[in-house]
């Protein structure tokens, strides 16, 4: 919102300097953006009249003129000027930039010589003192400005002070729940609050509803309360109450278009405002004097004489006065007459309702919309307006009668047409008046302070927020009356929040929190993601972060392709940013490999990366039936170097079981996953339960990628490690009795898993067994095609005696015995 100091003056008397006062605003919570000072980049510029122009003697297009800038018959008042210009004449009254005078952008004026002859000035242009040609309608923008004869009573006076270039204009940042900041009024009102200077703003010859102030006047709510719907033939209903709060209208008969006076232009320009014409200007003019939008009909355009405010009617069009024919649908509200649409509520007029040169006699409106009934038209019809950007934060509706009245008082003073006394005032949706409880004690308690409730009184009278006053005027101490323009204010901690603003932040003392509090820690999840990251680290891995988003292209690349489970559980986005991010992630492995490639292709020799991220599955159709889908959180983890192979991937995710103190599990070979190799990948399970994967990357996949060798992958789900780690780990006494230890080795044929001999050991030794570990896998023509021998050592212990040898004995006879009867194994001797 920008608005020029000349403005914010009617309302407060301002006496310090525009940053002290922009400083100020900023600090009370009107936060200044942006100040401009027009006209102090002008320095040295005087009026001039032009007594005598001769031709160059050395040069064609060159005039040397005779300038007088000071009392009428003192030589030294006289100067000598060259110039190209040729739109000038004796007697012209022009502006003369003299010896050492500055210019906008930085331009200095200095004497010196041209083609031999001494000049010692410039005339100027108008774009040359920074003002637009549009401003000057008889002016050229490529020659010297000539002022009007009657400006000769100014030779030698400063341009700026007679031509009124001096401008102060502060551009403010106004908060969504300030729109009664969105206006001359409302920041005038903050002005004086912030200066500690009287308001003034209540001098305005207009309807006050009473709970703005509380000083009402006998005759001051004017002839305009009475509610009517009928008014010189023209009716108005409204047929949509839960958008159209509230719709006012007045009549101005022999209206005469003109153009308005330099006051209220330089008042529009000054907001960002293209001034139009006297009517359309003072729709604008109260707007951003009040706050509250208005529209101007041509009484003649509007068909049968009716205003009804409706909602429109399915693909009903029409043409705004941007010259766009806008298709309508029924959510959009609309004033039409009785054949036709006239405006899009809140947002634009149409082109059908202009005000035009042959115009006689306009219907002024002021209606208040429901905010977000103006947002969403706005965005469907493809249009952010000065109304609509009011309208969408929510207007009170007992601004919208003073409003109309201001406007038909504008009529008036500028000679722009005869009023109608009535006025039109259909209001089915009254605005309530909010109270609120002043409570002292927990404001204080609130913001740390100890304000006495005289200086709050003081601060919230300042700002319309008034005291022990009601509708019937009843009296109670402890209660505030909200003004009807504060809709922002609802409870106590608005009202503290008031009062500090305008009490000061920076008189805040610093205090220590005065409350019960609880030592913060990880959780049992958070504190096992950190000790696999740091097991990681020391292993040599760097953690990678990628986007939660690819492509079908990406998962193809991993032999993930439209027939497999993972792709048809994968969650698609109806709207993605793009074919690239259309897909959530159903694997790790895509963005994981896209990265190991990128590494490969930079010729990194040994690569180690880690990700801890989540995956996403629709499993269960989670999202047809409104839901969210499942989200998996994994660690996943790739190698390819000279320093990596099938065991050490297989030693790092045992690692990880073992800090996740998950002691007991099962290793299964994995053929499914057509991402891995077939024959170099396993799967560690916990019950049912897989809770990791590792293995050798598919050739294919790595082929896909650009990759020449082998890769190694895991990944292991972090939910199911703390779901079946234990919590800590327990203390175990130091065995008083010696182990026995024995060595077996079978040979089983090639296909049949290590683990399956693990698991039948391990169930046949029960309790007995303290550990078993794997020494030797050998493969030999002798021992026949396709078979292998696996060597184990077993150590036997029992916390309560020593084994004895039979006792150790029987029970290797019946492991042996087992694993011939259920695996087909020969024990090696």
């Amino acid at each position: 919102m920008k608005i020029s100091v000349e403005w914010l003056k009617e309302y407060a008397d301002i006496d310090v300097s525009v940053k002290e006062l922009a400083e100020r605003l900023t600090m009370t919570g009107s936060k200044v953006e942006t100040t401009l000072e027009k006209g102090n980049d002008i320095k040295n510029v005087v009026i001039g009249k032009i007594l005598e122009i001769n031709k160059h003697p050395d040069a064609d297009k060159l005039v040397v003129c005779k300038v007088r800038v000071g009392a009428e018959g003192d030589p030294m008042s006289t100067l000598q000027i060259i110039t190209g210009a040729n739109n000038i004449n004796v007697g012209d009254i022009v502006p003369i930039a003299k010896d050492g005078a500055e210019l906008p952008n930085g331009v200095s004026i200095k004497k010196g010589q041209l083609r031999g002859l001494e000049s010692n000035g410039m005339m100027c242009a108008v774009t040359e003192l920074g003002m637009e040609v549009s401003d000057f309608p008889n002016q050229i923008a490529e020659g010297i400005m000539i002022l009007p004869s009657e400006y000769e009573k100014f030779i030698g006076m400063d341009v700026v002070e007679v031509l009124n270039l001096k401008e102060d204009i502060l551009d403010f940042e106004i908060t969504s729940n300030r729109p009664d900041c969105l206006c001359a009024e409302g920041l005038g009102r903050e002005t004086a609050v912030a200066l500690g200077k009287p308001f003034k703003g209540q001098n305005l010859n207009v309807v006050f509803p009473p709970c703005q102030r509380g000083d009402v006047a006998e005759g001051d709510k004017g002839d305009f309360t009475n509610s009517q719907t009928e008014l010189d033939g023209l009716t108005v209903r409204i047929d949509a109450p839960d958008l159209c709060y509230r719709y006012v209208a007045r009549i101005a008969r022999d209206v005469k278009i003109a153009e308005s006076p330099e006051w209220m232009k330089r008042m529009l320009k000054a907001c960002g405002m293209r001034p139009i014409n006297n009517i359309v200007d003072i729709t604008n003019y109260v707007m951003l004097e009040l706050g509250q939008p208005m529209h101007a009909f041509d009484i003649n355009s509007i068909e049968g004489k009716q205003i009804i405010v409706r909602r429109a009617k399915e693909d009903e069009v029409i043409t705004t006065l941007d010259g766009e024919d806008r298709k309508l649908d029924a959510d959009t509200l609309v004033i039409a007459d009785s054949k036709k649409p006239v405006a899009i509520a809140g947002v634009m007029g149409g082109m059908n309702s202009e005000i035009e040169n042959g115009t006689n006699t306009i219907v002024f409106e002021s209606a208040v919309f429901n905010g977000g009934s103006v947002r969403l038209s706005a965005k469907r019809a493809g249009l952010r307006t000065e109304a609509s950007s009011r309208y969408e934060k929510g207007l009170p509706a007992e601004n919208s009668l003073r409003v109309v009245n201001r406007a038909i008082e504008l009529v008036k003073e500028l000679g722009a047409g005869t009023p109608v006394d009535e006025v039109i005032d259909v209001y089915p949706t009254k605005q309530e008046q909010r109270k609120v409880k002043l409570d002292v004690d927990r404001i204080n308690s609130l913001l740390g302070t100890k304000i006495s409730e005289e200086e709050m009184i003081k601060i919230l009278n300042n700002l319309g927020i008034h005291v022990g006053l009601g509708t019937e005027g009843d009296h109670n101490s402890n209660e505030l009356t909200i003004p009807y323009f504060r809709q922002d204010i609802e409870n106590a901690a608005d009202i503290a929040e008031e009062i500090l603003r305008i009490y000061g932040y920076d008189k805040l003392g610093s205090t220590l929190i005065n409350a019960e509090s609880t030592i913060g820690q990880r959780n049992k999840k958070q504190a096992l993601e950190d000790r696999i990251k740091q097991l990681l680290v020391d292993n040599g891995y760097q953690e990678m972060y990628s986007y939660s988003f690819l492509s079908k292209k990406d998962l193809e690349k991993c032999n993930i392709f439209e027939d497999s489970s993972l792709y048809k559980n994968a969650v698609k986005l109806k709207n993605p940013l793009g074919e690239d991010f259309s897909i959530m992630r159903p694997s790790m492995m895509p963005v994981v490999m896209q990265s190991i490639a990128t590494n490969y292709a930079r010729k990194n020799k040994n690569v180690n990366l880690f990700e801890i991220g989540r995956t996403f599955l629709d499993n269960s159709h989670n999202i047809e039936k409104g839901e969210l889908p499942e989200e998996i959180f994994n660690i996943s983890f790739a190698s390819y170097g000279t320093e990596v192979d099938f065991y050490s991937i297989k030693n790092l995710v045992q690692n990880i079981l073992e800090i996740s103190n998950i002691s007991k599990y099962n290793i299964e070979k994995e053929t499914s996953d057509k991402s891995m190799h077939p024959g170099k990948t396993a799967n560690i399970s916990v019950g049912k339960d897989v809770i990791a994967a590792f293995g050798e990357v598919h050739p294919a996949v790595t082929e896909n990628y650009g990759i020449n060798e082998k890769v190694y992958f895991a990944t292991v789900d972090l939910d199911k490690l703390a779901k079946y780690g234990k919590s800590n780990k327990k203390y175990s006494e130091i065995p008083k009795y010696p182990a026995v230890e024995r060595d077996i080795a079978v040979t089983i044929d090639e296909d049949v898993p290590v683990g399956q001999i693990e698991n039948i050991i391990t169930k046949r030794c029960k309790n007995t067994l303290e550990s078993l570990e794997i020494f030797d896998i050998y493969r030999n023509e002798k021992l026949g095609e396709n078979k292998k021998s696996v060597a184990y050592n077993l150590r036997f212990r029992i916390a309560e005696r020593t084994l004895t040898d039979d006792e150790v004995n029987g029970i290797m006879e019946t492991v042996v015995s087992d694993l011939e009867r259920e695996l087909g194994a020969e024990l090696r001797k």
